[in-house]
């Protein structure tokens, strides 16, 4: 579990700490993360002894995301190369979402496309009075991934969701409870995330998996499917002379030149 930008921890017992932890990038994903994560995620997932996942970053951000610099030349890909390599990526959010055990994401701060689905990914969320959502995919020129168009209409409902992907905006705390992206909001989410995960450990493990296998089997299949469609859908949006003029007008931004 040594990956750089994360720290795993186990605060008490049956409960394991997964922090991402670049907050001078506000915890955006770069390649050290995109490559280790899945791995860390399996590990813990086949440790009998976690009984509870939490989820957070460090720093005042939840994830904002993509790091800029991991994300590179992406239309300069073959659609072979660029699917394979969203599969290993998106593959965080699947096993997120499958994690045997309860997990609870810690949301403080940014929560932003691929970070979004890192938190809608888990069974609980609770954030901070700072917590922002947002899947600005579309600014971008480019569409939902990471799993999110599932994740987010299985969140905040289908209207709700398309909404939301089409504008791109912000949701603040306050909204974010009221429709469904956050179950409440707290001063310090952390704390509140592990007090719940306490109370979880001692349900009995199997139980409590069965449980989570029932009410993901009765809410219907299609994961799999919609990230696969987000794969092939954003193959072509990034290969788009728009995504291209966006791209680098952001980069310009960004990188200050």
């Amino acid at each position: 579990m040594d990956v750089r930008g994360l720290r795993v921890t186990f605060p008490a017992e049956g409960i394991a700490l997964l922090e991402l932890d670049r907050p001078h990038r506000r915890n955006a994903l770069d390649r050290t993360l995109l490559d280790g994560l899945p791995g860390v995620l399996r590990e813990l997932d086949g440790d009998a002894a976690v009984r509870v996942l939490v989820v957070t970053g460090r720093g005042g951000a939840f994830c904002a995301g993509g790091d800029l610099d991991a994300i590179g030349d992406l239309g300069n890909e073959t659609p072979q190369d660029a699917r394979e390599r969203m599969c290993r990526e998106f593959s965080i959010s699947e096993l997120l979402l499958g994690f045997g055990a309860p997990t609870v994401a810690a949301v403080d701060g940014p929560a932003v496309g691929a970070g979004m689905a890192l938190a809608l990914a888990c069974d609980l969320r609770i954030g901070s009075p700072g917590a922002v959502f947002a899947s600005p995919f579309i600014n971008m020129a480019l569409v939902p991934d990471f799993g999110v168009s599932w994740l987010l209409a299985r969140a905040v409902g289908a209207a709700r969701a398309t909404e939301l992907a089409l504008s791109g905006r912000k949701v603040a705390a306050e909204e974010a409870v009221r429709i469904g992206l956050l179950d409440v909001v707290v001063a310090d989410p952390l704390a509140q995330a592990l007090g719940r995960a306490e109370q979880l450990a001692a349900a009995p493990s199997e139980a409590a998996s069965a449980t989570k296998r029932l009410i993901a089997a009765a809410a219907g299949g299609g994961f799999a499917e919609a990230v696969d469609r987000e794969i092939a859908e954003q193959i072509r949006a990034v290969r788009s002379p728009e995504f291209g003029r966006r791209w680098a007008q952001w980069s310009r931004a960004v990188r200050g030149r």
